[in-house]
């Protein structure tokens, strides 16, 4: 029975230390986000962004397309997420929370404010963004 508890114990330790590496490694990937956009570094974006990225009818080659004419477009990006939340499931995850966007367009700015859901999961490379932005 002690070595039952014993191991029992190990595997929930084990357990709660690879859900909190899962965490870091999420907010790891929320910072890289909002360092791509801030710096309009279409890389650092395409390199968290899966293969398998599917939202709005669009997959990964046009969200590839629209981030680089949108970064080519804009200015100036500041983006900034507030108070969020992740959620994993497996090799799922999804971070909640608001945001601010502001862009710079042609001199013009231009404001957003929201909340978001972005969608991510657990591959080969680490946790790539696969929906919601």
């Amino acid at each position: 029975m002690r070595s039952f508890l014993s191991c029992l114990a190990v595997v929930l330790i084990l357990g709660c230390s690879g859900s909190d590496a899962d965490k870091q490694a999420l907010k790891a990937v929320s910072l890289q986000r909002q360092q791509a956009l801030r710096s309009k570094d279409i890389n650092l974006y395409l390199s968290i962004l899966s293969r398998e990225y599917q939202d709005k009818n669009q997959d990964f080659a046009a969200k590839k397309k629209e981030l680089e004419a949108n970064f080519a477009a804009f200015d100036q990006i500041d983006y900034r997420s507030d108070g969020i939340t992740i959620e994993i499931k497996g090799n799922q995850a999804i971070i909640s929370g608001t945001y601010g966007l502001k862009v710079v367009i042609k001199g013009k700015v231009l404001k957003l404010e929201g909340k978001e859901e972005v969608r991510l999961k657990k591959e080969r490379g680490g946790w790539k963004i696969v929906g919601g932005v």
